[in-house]
């Protein structure tokens, strides 16, 4: 059973009872006859093929709380477009596609970022009132995860503006690599130089802030700026962090056994985080701290003790859970991550 516990600054809505569910979905149905749900689905081309797009097609076509269903997509080229339909076909809701990346400029770099942009265009003609975004490469999705998401904005007795889906990234062993072995420590590296600051404090309070699921209202999702490539979702955060007040936002527990495609460590992993740290230190510096060259050696040095303390914290994890930990890799990928922020510069 999740626990109840509070910390950070934003409500943490974990799963706790669930026997709930069909009653939390039947009440989703009617709170979104008032509050029309829009579903947001980002993918490539290549996620057409993938099983985890058969199961999630599979598991929303059960989705009585939506309104309406937009696929996003790029690298779709021109006369293929019926055959990308036709993965969608079975599911009763209305559906738009929105066929991106097709008049750009050669070395464009297009991409999710663009697929929630142009989604978020797209909705800003009216309609819907609530948006949630769900990646299409989730192997483990599930359709009362996706109700408990919207449920946590739709109900206007909870008062979230904006709500974030965080989930267990262990199966057989430990992923979420850049989260736990970067990203983590790389805030509370922060934390050590610049001291508490409260954009840091709010990244700090989302267990998984590189999760791709969101549910917000449509109004929000128009307001905010959208980045491309790895750095999104913590951009996301952050703009909404400078919109919302944190008592509006939340994050959902997701359920365990969450599985997606996990990258390679070498050179995915590494340029995600390198990107990663370029949108936090770009962000940081809106924020007034640090973008000094000693600021970012600093932090660089920060990182690397952090760092070691993330990967005790990993090894002692999967040591009580009885899970297999290949220290020497990781240990090696956390001196990678170190060697991106030195590169940064």
């Amino acid at each position: 059973m999740s626990d109840f516990a509070q910390t950070g600054l934003i409500c943490t809505l974990q799963r706790l009872n669930d026997a709930h569910l069909p009653q939390l979905e039947a009440e989703l149905v009617e709170l979104a006859s008032d509050r029309p749900i829009a579903l947001v689905l980002p993918c490539h081309r290549r996620d057409l093929a993938q099983p985890a797009l058969g199961h999630l097609v599979q598991e929303i076509a059960g989705a009585a709380f939506l309104a309406e269903i937009i696929i996003s997509i790029n690298g779709v080229e021109r006369g293929a477009e019926d055959a990308a339909r036709e993965r969608f076909a079975t599911l009763p809701q209305p559906l738009t596609f929105l066929w991106n990346d097709r008049e750009q400029p050669a070395g464009t770099r297009t991409g999710k970022g663009e697929n929630v942009a142009a989604a978020v265009r797209y909705l800003s003609k009216g309609g819907c009132e609530i948006v949630v975004f769900q990646d299409c490469d989730v192997v483990s999705f599930r359709r009362a995860n996706l109700a408990r998401l919207c449920y946590a904005v739709a109900n206007p007795e909870l008062g979230y503006r904006f709500a974030k889906a965080y989930y267990s990234r262990a199966t057989d062993r430990l992923y979420g690599r850049v989260s736990r072995l970067f990203l983590a420590p790389l805030l509370h590296a922060l934390v050590r130089v610049a001291g508490h600051q409260p954009l840091i404090g709010f990244l700090l309070s989302f267990r998984y802030p590189l999760a791709g699921e969101v549910a917000m209202t449509a109004e929000l999702a128009r307001s905010l700026p959208m980045m491309n490539g790895w750095g999104l979702e913590l951009g996301q955060l952050c703009e909404v962090f400078r919109r919302v007040d944190p008592r509006e936002c939340c994050q959902v527990d997701g359920g365990s056994g969450y599985d997606h495609k996990h990258q390679p460590a070498t050179p995915a992993l590494t340029e995600m985080a390198a990107e990663i740290a370029r949108e936090l230190f770009r962000q940081a510096a809106l924020e007034g701290i640090g973008d000094t060259p000693a600021f970012h050696l600093a932090v660089r040095d920060a990182y690397r003790r952090e760092g070691e303390f993330a990967l005790h914290r990993s090894a002692s994890l999967a040591l009580i859970n009885g899970l297999p930990f290949d220290r020497v890799a990781e240990s090696a990928l956390v001196e990678l991550f170190a060697q991106q922020l030195a590169a940064l510069d």
